[in-house]
Formats: structure tokens, C-alpha cells, sequence
């Protein structure tokens, strides 16, 4: 009885909604069957720099094709991401006979996550309920048409510099002496990165006389949060000089994977002397370099620092020493001189207290209790 009710439940279907179909060829947007149509843009790719993060978004559509109303229900079926989580805006749409709505898949994460993180994810719309009748009371097959969509989400490379060289003071040259500049340079980007070093004002050093004998320009494949070995550049002075130069010369590394990446540069200064000239370059105030003024100031703050110290310490321990002093003198006994006659007061004052006493003298008190026994 169960399999004859199925049977004509499929059959009814059949009738009413896929022969009309067949034969009349009605167009998809006034198809008669439950059916959902799922489209959404370019795959998402996130912006992780830390100065620029922002969340992806992509905005997919769903439509409703049908002759009928329905309710869409849209989930994810495949997201395995760890460090970026995947959310949508809704879940759930009532969508009128062609009627359509949009919504935003928001992919989140951290900033500074590695490029080679990728993420497959896939979503469907399904329909929930065609007509006012719920799906689940038909039976399954190709007369319900849900939809799927599936999309790749990346990380967008950025680049980040810092060149790195320990000895930055002034070079003091004759002419056609070389020196060597040497340096690392660290990828603080999110990916493999070609970093090129060069000598950005090359031009006015050229045209000053310099020469550069193995090249204005270097460059090396760094790993993602690699530092590079160690490199150098040569700059060469000037053969023939007629007065002194002072010219900067300027280092600058610069990312390849990202073309808008700030570059790190280092400047040193270069002073060469002319033949037959004495080291006025060396002997002005004015020559000296930032660096050497920084370091001659941080030692004249250090030296006004223990001066200072020194005074303080001496006030404080003068203050404590005459406090010191000042309580001594308090704690310390005072002697009192008694004036010479004090035996005689002492005698008048027992002569005082006898004349007090006199009437209670043993004899006078004989005297009167034996009046008192004469009588009886």
C-alpha cells in the first residue's frame, strides 16, 4: 500500500509539473518546478598588510525562477579555513515568482597571515519551500533543481623592507680610494620576495667624479621572514679633484612582489679630500656628521646627569649630618648649680616643721592625760 502511495505521488508530479514543461517549453524564469538560481563575483582575495587590513567580502545572488514563491535557504557545504574565518550576511530568503536578493559571504582573519594560505569553500542554495508547500513533502528528484557554488580564497602579497647596515659614519677619502658598503636586508613581507638594492642617487655621484666598480645595483631572493647574507657595493672617489666634496651617497631597498611597498634606504655621508688640501673637512664643526653629533650629545646629558646627581647627594647628606647634630644637642643632659646657702634652708625648713609637730611632743601629752585621772 505504502509503494502504490509513493507511486502516485511521483506520478501526480510528473503530471502536473514536468509534462507541462516538456511540451510547452515554458522559459526558465516561468518554470513551473522548485528552483533556485545561485551566482556570485570574483573570488575573494583578503589584504593582510598591517597597515591595511580589511575584511574579503563577496556578494552572491539568489533568484527565483519559478512561476511561484519560495524560500531559499543558502549554507556552507565545504570550509576547512583556520586562521580566516567565513561568515554570511543571511541565510534565509522569501523570494517572490523572478524575484531575486543579494548577500555578502565575509571572509576575517589576521594581519600579516603567509600568501601561500589558500582556502577552497563551497555554498548552496536550496529551496525550503515552493507555493507554500514545503519540499520536503515532495518527493526527490530533478524537478527539485538547487545550486551550488564553489570558489578559491586567497591572501594578497605585500611587501616589506629593512635594510640593515651596522657601520653608518662618515667616510673620509682621498682620491681613487675605494670603500665598501656593507649590509643585509630583511623580508618583512608576507611571501618570497626578489629585493634590489641600488644606489638611488647614482646620477650626482657620477657626475661629482665617483665610479662604482662592481655595480649600482644588487638584488637577492629572500624566503618569507628571511634575512639576506651579507652583501656590499664599492663607491670609488674621484680621480682628480680640485677642491673638496661632501656628497651623501643613498642606499635603497625595494620589494619586486609589491610595486607600492615603502622602500628602506641609509644615507652616508662622503668626504673627499683634494690633493694638496689640509683635512678642513675633518677639522669644521660643521662636518660632523649626524650620527657623531647624536653621540657626542647623549655624552654631555650624561655627564650634566651625574653632575647633577653628585650635588643632590651632597645637600641631602649635609641636611642629614645638622640634622644629626641638632638631636644630639637636645638629648644632652644640662647640669644645674645650686646656690651656696641651700644647707641653711634646709635647716630653717626642719626648724618649720619641729614648731608644727611641737604640740604633739611626748611630754606635753603626760602632762595631760595625768589632769585627766587627778579628777576621778
Amino acid at each position: 500500500m505504502a509503494r502504490f502511495g509513493r507511486a502516485f505521488t511521483a506520478l501526480l508530479v510528473l503530471t502536473l509539473f514536468v509534462l507541462p514543461a516538456l511540451s510547452t517549453g515554458v522559459a526558465a524564469q516561468d518554470s513551473p518546478l522548485p528552483a533556485v538560481e545561485l551566482d556570485c563575483g570574483s573570488d575573494p582575495v583578503m589584504n593582510v598588510h598591517p597597515n591595511f587590513y580589511e575584511d574579503a567580502v563577496l556578494v552572491c545572488t539568489v533568484t527565483n525562477p519559478t512561476s511561484a514563491s519560495e524560500v531559499v535557504q543558502v549554507e556552507k557545504m565545504e570550509w576547512d579555513g583556520v586562521n580566516v574565518e567565513m561568515t554570511l550576511s543571511e541565510d534565509e530568503f522569501t523570494l517572490a515568482a523572478g524575484d531575486e536578493e543579494s548577500f555578502n559571504i565575509v571572509f576575517s582573519g589576521q594581519t600579516r597571515l603567509p600568501a601561500s594560505l589558500t582556502h577552497e569553500f563551497e555554498i548552496e542554495a536550496k529551496v525550503t519551500s515552493w507555493n507554500g508547500l514545503p519540499v520536503g513533502q515532495l518527493p526527490d528528484g530533478p524537478w527539485v533543481a538547487n545550486q551550488s557554488y564553489l570558489g578559491d580564497f586567497s591572501i594578497a602579497s605585500y611587501g616589506m623592507v629593512e635594510l640593515i647596515m651596522s657601520d653608518k659614519t662618515t667616510r673620509d677619502l682621498s682620491t681613487s680610494e675605494e670603500v665598501d658598503f656593507t649590509f643585509q636586508f630583511t623580508n618583512k613581507g608576507n611571501d618570497d620576495d626578489n629585493i634590489v638594492i641600488r644606489i638611488a642617487n647614482e646620477a650626482d655621484l657620477v657626475a661629482a667624479g665617483f665610479s662604482f666598480p662592481a655595480g649600482t645595483f644588487l638584488s637577492e631572493e629572500v624566503a618569507y621572514q628571511g634575512t639576506s647574507s651579507l652583501r656590499s657595493l664599492t663607491v670609488r672617489s674621484p680621480s682628480d679633484l680640485a677642491e673638496d666634496i661632501r656628497l651623501p651617497v643613498l642606499f635603497k631597498a625595494e620589494s619586486s612582489v609589491d610595486s607600492s611597498a615603502a622602500s628602506s634606504e641609509i644615507t652616508v655621508q662622503l668626504n673627499v679630500v683634494a690633493p694638496g688640501q689640509s683635512n678642513s673637512l675633518g677639522g669644521n664643526l660643521d662636518e660632523i656628521d649626524k650620527d657623531q653629533a647624536l653621540q657626542y650629545a647623549a655624552i654631555a646629558g650624561g655627564v650634566i646627569l651625574v653632575l647633577l646627581l653628585i650635588v643632590v647627594l651632597a645637600k641631602a647628606t649635609k641636611r642629614s649630618s645638622q640634622g644629626t647634630a641638632a638631636a644630639s644637642a637636645i638629648q644632652m643632659p644640662v647640669a644645674i648649680d645650686l646656690p651656696e646657702d641651700a644647707p641653711v634652708e634646709s635647716a630653717a625648713l626642719d626648724d618649720d616643721l619641729d614648731d608644727f609637730f611641737s604640740d604633739l611632743d611626748g611630754d606635753s601629752n603626760a602632762d595631760e592625760f595625768d589632769d585627766m585621772f587627778d579628777d576621778l
